[in-house]
This record gives structure tokens, C-alpha cells and sequence, in this order.
């Protein structure tokens, strides 16, 4: 019973959160305040680490989903307040804006990939990740006496 309690008020102040900043980000839209933007983004976020602290231990696989959304709701809420400034912009400058905010949300998405499937690797532990560190470690030795050769040389 009190699990569910718990759960039931987790579920709610999620929910204020998520309203609150819907909110924030609406009004500061309407208003142009560009500082509402980054406080509703940092307030979902802060959401979403509430959320993990009570999921438990596992990996989250919608954290990279999560990160492009975010990137998203703060890069589209800083583009409309720079579209209401009275500049003319060349023709094709959204589309190219659009590419770019693609782009950065797939890039987004591939890390955040990649980097669950590397603490995953590390997480299981064994021969591989060994050998990956030591490889790491030699790599970054190499990068040191190649940059002492080059300050020495100087």
C-alpha cells in the first residue's frame, strides 16, 4: 500500500512538473523571454532524473530519446523567438536550419546509442574491457610523447 502511495505522488509531481513547464515554455513564447526556455527544458529534465532515481538501477535505453527531446523543445523554442525579429533571413535559410537541427538530433540519438552500449560493455566486465583499457592507456601515452616531441622541438 505504500508503494502505491509512492508511486501515485511520484506520478503526480510528475505530471505538475511536466504542466508547469508546458506552462513556462508557453508563456515565455507568448512574452519573448528567452530565459524561459532553458529553465522549462532544465525543469523536464529534472523530471526525468526523478524518474530514474525511483526506476532502480538498470539502464535507461530511452535516455537518448529523451536527450534528442529536450535538444529539440530548446533549439525550436530559441528559433521561434528569433523568427519574430524583424531581419530578413536569405531564401532556403530554414531548410538549411532544419537539416542542421536534424542532424544534431540524429547525432544526438547516435551517441546516447553508443554510449549505453559502452557502459554496458563495461558493466559486463571480462577480457574485452580489459584489453580496451589497456589499448586506451597505451593510446594515451602515444599522444603524450607525440605532443612532448613537438614542445621539445620548439
Amino acid at each position: 500500500m505504500a508503494l502505491s502511495a509512492k508511486e501515485e505522488l511520484l506520478v503526480r509531481a510528475n505530471v505538475a512538473a511536466g504542466l508547469t513547464a508546458a506552462l513556462l515554455l508557453a508563456a515565455g513564447l507568448a512574452l519573448r523571454v528567452a530565459l524561459a526556455i532553458p529553465v522549462a527544458v532544465a525543469l523536464l529534465g529534472a523530471e526525468y532524473v526523478t524518474l530514474l532515481g525511483f526506476e532502480g538501477e538498470a539502464l535507461d535505453t530511452r535516455a537518448p530519446l529523451v536527450a534528442a527531446a529536450l535538444l529539440a523543445v530548446a533549439e525550436l523554442g530559441f528559433w521561434s523567438l528569433e523568427l519574430r525579429r524583424p531581419v530578413a533571413e536569405e531564401a532556403g535559410t530554414s531548410l538549411r536550419r532544419l537539416a542542421l537541427l536534424a542532424g544534431l538530433l540524429l547525432g544526438v540519438l547516435a551517441l546516447g546509442v553508443v554510449l549505453l552500449a559502452v557502459v554496458d560493455a563495461v558493466s559486463a566486465g571480462g577480457p574485452a574491457v580489459d584489453l580496451l583499457g589497456a589499448v586506451a592507456a597505451v593510446g594515451a601515452l602515444a599522444l603524450l610523447a607525440v605532443a612532448a616531441r613537438r614542445t621539445g622541438a620548439n
